[in-house]
């Protein structure tokens, strides 16, 4: 039995919407036209039906048909066409914008070529659900591969396994509650569980030693972050995550490593990963030390707050322990 595309019509003019169900009845191609005229009805529809396609008028009488878009039943799963009584160069950009797969202005012309195209349309999003299969299977490698160089360390430094792992936890819920947007989490996520990836060059005996380190030992520890930003400064990731590293032991005051930078000349994703990174050492045990506990480790970041450690992130990292909104996976 052949297929029927089902489009979903929303458009609160009854003769414009009769127009198009018509000419898609007419077509050769066989159609299934459903009707409504309202963003509401239309999400009604939506929680319970798969549409292959959805027209919407621009304005409805309960608001912007870019809305429809960013219904959660809608949201990336069907494309959208909107249409328009009076288009413009300004509506089209924003309505491309809005995550529109096309944009058309009504009239007699386009309502009888309505079914051609909505055929190519549906042939273009094929093509973009393709492109998107093949962009998570790239991002599914790319983090595997950052996980797999993330282990280079731990197996090389035990008494520290699962110290990058932990410190990635809590830099992205730190992320997460500050509202950063999804590159800019990603861009944390993969310099967090990588942030140690300069130890590779330092003797095993240093990071295992449980006794203290003597100057020029701890000279040579403190090149970790430049080691990992000449490994990584050539790989293209979607952030700057080579330069993120090599940041992560700066502090607001200048008193950090490698080259004394002070709060404006760092990036925000650096001083995330150095709050998460201090407290994440200060509350876990190490070979020089027994662990200290994580009511030791936010005193630390709070008597700090300002000089050493970014006040903000700060405060957030407060706030995720204090409400109990976080914790450290083992």
């Amino acid at each position: 039995m052949e297929h029927k595309m089902t489009i979903l019509i929303v458009d609160d003019e009854p003769a414009h919407a009769e127009l198009i169900s018509r000419s898609l009845n007419n077509h050769r191609t066989r159609f299934a036209v459903e009707i409504k005229n309202s963003l509401k009805e239309a999400s009604i529809y939506l929680a319970e039906h798969r549409p292959d396609m959805i027209l919407c008028d621009w304005m409805l009488p309960d608001g912007k048909g870019t809305e429809l878009i960013y219904y959660e039943e809608v949201y990336n799963q069907f494309p959208v066409v909107l249409m328009t009584s009076h288009g413009n160069e300004e509506l089209a950009v924003e309505a491309i914008k809005s995550g529109a797969l096309d944009y058309v202005v009504k009239s007699p012309e386009t309502f009888a070529n309505m079914p051609n195209f909505l055929l190519r349309a549906a042939r273009e999003w094929k093509h973009i659900l393709a492109r998107r299969q093949a962009e998570q299977r790239l991002q599914r490698i790319l983090l595997q591969t950052v996980e797999s160089l993330a282990l280079m360390v731990e197996k090389r430094d035990p008494y520290t396994s699962g110290h990058q792992k932990k410190v990635c936890q809590l830099s992205c819920a730190i992320a997460r509650e500050m509202q950063l947007d999804n590159e800019t989490t990603q861009g944390i996520y993969i310099a967090s569980i990588l942030h140690d990836i300069g130890k590779v060059s330092i003797p095993g005996e240093y990071l295992s030693r449980p006794g203290k380190l003597d100057p020029i030992e701890f000279t040579i520890i403190k090149t970790h972050p430049q080691v990992a930003y000449d490994m990584l400064k050539a790989i293209e990731f979607p952030s700057p995550v080579a330069q993120i590293i090599l940041q992560h032991h700066e502090k607001c005051d200048g008193s950090g490593y490698p080259f004394g930078l002070k709060k404006n000349d760092l990036l925000l994703e650096s001083r995330i990963i150095t709050v998460a990174d201090v407290v994440e050492a200060i509350s876990s045990h190490r070979p020089y030390r027994p662990s200290l506990g994580i009511d030791a480790a936010l005193h630390e970041i709070k008597s700090n707050a300002g000089t050493l450690y970014d006040s903000d992130v700060v405060q957030t990292c407060l706030w995720l322990f204090n409400t109990g909104s976080f914790w450290f996976e083992s």
